[in-house]
């Protein structure tokens, strides 16, 4: 253990230990103060980024966003248990739950539901959408340490792309952590960005530049804090080695293009 003195408010030394790098923080694109400011401002188009689903014309919309998850969830339940057997059906956790689009779905399955997000007003917009279901909705960190005990089914679609890649392994093995004996996951992530040179050299910008966001957002006629979303990507070598050390011997893995973006849904079950 070192006994030297740390360095002194004011100094070179602490402006390049301290606040240089807090600055560089909060310059640089931050995923949970964006989704944040998304769960606030356009919630439902921010988890299916569709026109018709923009804060001011959603009341019209909304049948149709939820009916997707409606279909989905049963879809891809019927999936994991065609190939893998039966799943129990008492709790299930769905991470990244926004609005509630698949939590919802989810508790008309499982006796109970967890859904989890890092925005705390998309958890207050999903409380205010399922009022009398059995769901229980808690704010994410990237340990999960709010949410407790195990799950028969996992679920996080359309969400770690949008996490840094770091945060989003660590994540990853929070949540295979929690999948019981015998029970089910739906893993989605995103492997590759196919937005051409161009694309790639504004999505770097905006993204990994400092003051970088507030930029791109001006020439592009928006105002300079509007919020972005990350699209990371994963290595699925990766992932799949996490299923691996976690118990899940067999995969079903999905390769689907989601606007120019490949990305994998791994579904499994656990030994």
């Amino acid at each position: 253990m070192s006994c030297r003195d740390p360095p002194l408010e004011g100094s070179s030394e602490f402006l390049w230990t301290h606040l240089y790098p807090a600055l560089l923080r909060v310059a640089m694109a931050n995923s949970d103060h964006n989704w944040e400011v998304w769960g606030t401002r356009d919630p439902y188009y921010a988890v299916l980024t569709d026109p018709r689903y923009r804060s001011g014309i959603i009341d019209a919309n909304r049948e149709a966003f939820f009916d997707g998850g409606q279909a989905f969830v049963p879809h891809m339940l019927g999936l994991i248990e065609q190939h893998f057997g039966a799943l129990s059906r008492n709790r299930a956790l769905d991470f990244g739950c926004g609005v509630g689009r698949l939590t919802i779905p989810l508790a008309g399955q499982f006796t109970s539901v967890v859904g989890v997000d890092i925005s705390s007003a998309m958890l207050s917009e999903a409380r205010r959408n399922s009022p009398d279901l059995n769901i229980d909705y808690v704010l994410s960190d990237d340990r999960l340490s709010q949410v407790e005990g195990t799950f028969d089914f996992i679920n996080t679609c359309i969400v770690l792309q949008h996490i840094p890649v770091r945060r989003g392994m660590v994540l990853v093995a929070e949540l295979l952590k929690r999948v019981r004996p015998g029970g089910g996951c739906l893993i989605h992530v995103s492997t590759k960005r196919n937005f051409g040179w161009r694309g790639e050299l504004r999505y770097r910008l905006r993204h990994h530049v400092p003051v970088g966001q507030a930029i791109m957002n001006l020439i592009d006629g928006k105002p300079a804090g509007a919020p972005v979303m990350q699209m990371n990507e994963y290595s699925l070598n990766a992932v799949l080695r996490q299923f691996n050390q976690h118990g899940f011997e067999n995969l079903l893995v999905r390769y689907e293009d989601h606007g120019g973006i490949d990305t994998a849904m791994i579904l499994s079950r656990r030994s």
